[in-house]
């Protein structure tokens, strides 16, 4: 028997009844009693009668709090993707007093022509787990639950692949929130060469990730014209601009193109219509990485081969290349065009001049500070999900349409199915069991409730649903979930498994029709993953070794042989982890740095099953050196990856010190390089030394060719 209000539950109703309304119970009782209205319900009613409310509803007193709480409620349902609608009443339009809520089933449902096959599934899920960082992950892993609610099981994944697109930025979170809500919004944007940063006040329409880069195309509220502005150039808080709204742009929609669309477009012109002449030393980084990326070019075959040495190259952004050249020292030197060799060699100058001169020791004198690693490698901790309100809600309406359709399950298979603990299934089953709507005399009587065999749960750990309410189809897609999963998509189709486009424009447009307002403009340019990944790829998948030359971090060159056991990228970066014969160890190896890779006639070597693949690319070591480095307090999102660590302000707070933990200063001398101007290393005074040489060495090149004073520049 339900327990009724005001009665006295048994004493098994007690043990199985949770002992307060959580925020998760509330948001689903919610959801439930606006589902199942036609006429919909005043706030009133909501207040109440609704669970999570009525407990705390006062009939004739004060329910402000009470309120305010309704209303975070609502904007937490919308933020989901969940179709809240308002109706006024007709006989007093404009009063708020009066409204009513409801949630359009129709709207609600996953359409019945949005289905997927095993092999969608697989590669949808593929497509979530791309987003493992950043602000859509919780888009990503929402919507992999409404598609665990279909209840069709996932065919073999991609073998040993994990990708990862990174929103390190700090303004992609408050831009792409923007442009969901169709805000208009304000911030700083520093142009190449200039010093002090201008006012920009915008209304977003994409974000597209192009060349490893993200980017935001906008309408520019002053010009009243569309602009793209890179997001690694934005200084400062996003703000919204409050009582604005964006001012319609007129474009031209004849190509039925989206804003993303177009902005890639955009970006793709400008890449082609710029291109670089450089000449590289043979055997060298420069050479092994920049040549592989010209071949991933040029594979049309419309390219003539350069001269040994010569590489044309095409680049989006001329600051951008120059800093990227610029790293590479005197293993690059510019032929043409004049821009792009006048703003490497500037950044050159910088380098040198910064640390030339030597820099104070501190006065406790300190010594270079070598890590030492953990004996015995740390095993990866599961990824943080917060168990937020929002996520529980997707979990319990996901779990009620998946346990209709089954009829009849275990709760393992169901914490296999959806990636839970048995322990967290049984939690939320009760939660269900006990859920319901008001019903027509506002109170949760027995037919407005679920309901389940409770001897076959308790007693042989199966769950059998014997009677819903409200709900009993899949959820759709918000915007949000179903952007992040087409941009996984869009990521992924460099894969060779993904190589057929019409498939994966089908399974965009079958999103599309599943989300509940059209996706938000999310998108990343497809790229070509070069033929290194693909034999690497098939040597994985074969279970073979695979052997090649390999250009280490420290400039030395040495053939591997290795067992390879996944493959991983970050944005355009592409890597193998396998278990190197040479070293007897796993290594991580960049596929940009492998020359002349094969498939070998040999299986993989067997290793043992608990074989540890740690989640972060690059592990401690005992040759680890602390640097001290001094740059931008704005600028530090760009040592991220590098994990800074003890970072303190100078003076005003403009200038901020650092320390990087570094293999070694071949790495480092090549990443301050490539910040000329906006890093400068302090200490040990061995790491100065050997970024100004290796800048001095860069520079000496060109003075050579231009028999011009490079003091001149």
């Amino acid at each position: 028997m339900p327990i009724q209000p005001g009665a006295e539950p048994s004493e098994s109703q007690t043990e199985r009844k949770p002992a307060s309304v959580t925020a998760p119970e509330r948001l689903f009782s919610l959801v439930l009693a606006l589902i199942a209205t036609e006429a919909g319900l005043t706030k009133a009613d909501i207040l109440a009668n609704v669970q999570g409310y009525r407990q705390r509803y006062t009939a004739d007193g004060s329910n402000e709090s009470l309120e305010r709480q309704f209303e975070r409620d609502k904007d937490d349902i919308r933020e989901l993707g969940i179709p809240l609608e308002t109706i006024e009443p007709p006989d007093d339009p404009g009063s708020n007093h009066f409204l009513r809520y409801r949630i359009p089933k129709g709207l609600y449902d996953l359409p019945s022509d949005v289905t997927f096959t095993p092999n969608e599934v697989s590669l949808l899920k593929l497509a979530g787990t791309v987003w493992r960082e950043g602000s859509l992950s919780g888009e990503s892993r929402r919507a992999v639950m409404k598609l665990n609610s279909l209840g069709v099981e996932s065919s073999e994944p991609v073998l040993g692949y994990a990708p990862l697109l990174r929103t390190k930025d700090p303004s992609f979170d408050p831009l792409s929130k923007a442009l969901d809500r169709s805000q208009v919004v304000a911030f700083l944007y520093l142009k190449p060469g200039e010093t002090k940063p201008a006012r920009r006040v915008v209304a977003p329409r994409a974000l597209v990730q192009h060349e490893g880069r993200w980017h935001l195309y906008a309408t520019d509220e002053a010009v009243r014209s569309a602009r793209t502005f890179l997001l690694a150039r934005i200084v400062g808080a996003v703000a919204v601009v409050p009582n604005t709204t964006p001012v319609p742009f007129s474009a031209d929609t004849t190509s039925g193109a989206t804003d993303s669309a177009t902005a890639l477009a955009e970006l793709d012109a400008l890449w082609a219509a710029n291109s670089a002449r450089i000449v590289v030393l043979p055997q060298s980084d420069a050479a092994v990485r920049l040549g592989a990326r010209q071949a991933t070019q040029y594979t049309s075959g419309t390219h003539t081969p350069s001269a040994e040495g010569a590489l044309t190259l095409h680049f989006t952004d001329l600051n951008i290349f120059a800093d990227e050249l610029a790293a590479f020292g005197p293993e690059v030197f510019v032929e043409s065009p004049l821009s792009v060799r006048t703003a490497v060699r500037a950044r050159l100058v910088a380098a040198r001049t910064a640390h030339a001169a030597a820099f104070p020791e501190s006065p406790s004198g300190r010594p270079v500070r070598r890590r030492t690693p953990p004996a015995h490698p740390q095993p990866a901790k599961a990824a943080s999900q917060p168990r937020i309100a929002g996520d529980q809600l997707t979990l319990l309406l996901s779990l009620v349409p998946y346990l209709i359709d089954q009829g009849r399950v275990t709760v393992i298979e169901v914490a296999e199915h959806f990636g839970l603990s048995a322990d967290r299934v049984r939690g939320l089953v009760r939660l269900i069991a006990l859920s319901g709507i008001p019903g027509e005399t506002r109170q949760y009587l027995h037919g407005d409730l679920f309901d389940i065999l409770w001897d076959e749960f308790e007693t042989n750990d199966r769950i059998v649903l014997t009677h819903q309410v409200a709900i009993d189809d899949s959820p759709r897609f918000s915007a949000r979930e179903a952007a992040a999963l087409i941009a996984g998509l869009q990521y992924l189709s460099a894969l060779p498994d993904n190589a057929d486009t019409d498939a994966i424009a089908s399974l965009m447009a079958k999103l599309t029709r599943g989300a509940s307002a059209p996706p938000t403009q999310v998108a990343v340019a497809q790229r070509d993953a070069g033929t290194t990944r693909s034999i690497v790829q098939t040597a994985l998948t074969t279970g073979m070794q695979v052997e090649f030359d390999y250009l280490n971090a420290r400039g030395g060159h040495e053939h591997r042989l290795v067992d390879p056991l996944r493959i991983e990228s970050v944005d355009n970066d592409w890597y193998l982890r396998g278990w190197c014969h040479l070293r007897e160890a796993v290594r991580t190896f960049r596929l940009d740095r492998m020359s002349e890779p094969r498939i070998t006639v040999t299986p993989r070597s067997t290793h043992a099953g608990d074989l540890l693949l740690p989640d972060t690319l690059f592990q401690a070591s005992t040759d680890d050196v602390d640097v001290r480095l001094e740059l931008s307090t704005a600028a530090l999102p760009l040592l991220a990856d590098y994990r800074p660590e003890r970072s303190e302000p100078v003076g005003s707070g403009a200038l901020t010190r650092t320390t990087l933990r570094v293999a070694h200063f071949h790495g480092l001398k090549r990443l301050v390089t490539g910040l000329a101007g906006i890093v400068t290393v302090l200490e040990p005074a061995e790491s100065r030394r050997v970024v100004a040489e290796w800048a001095a060495a860069g520079l000496a090149q060109y003075a050579a060719a231009d028999q011009t004073p490079t003091e001149t520049l």
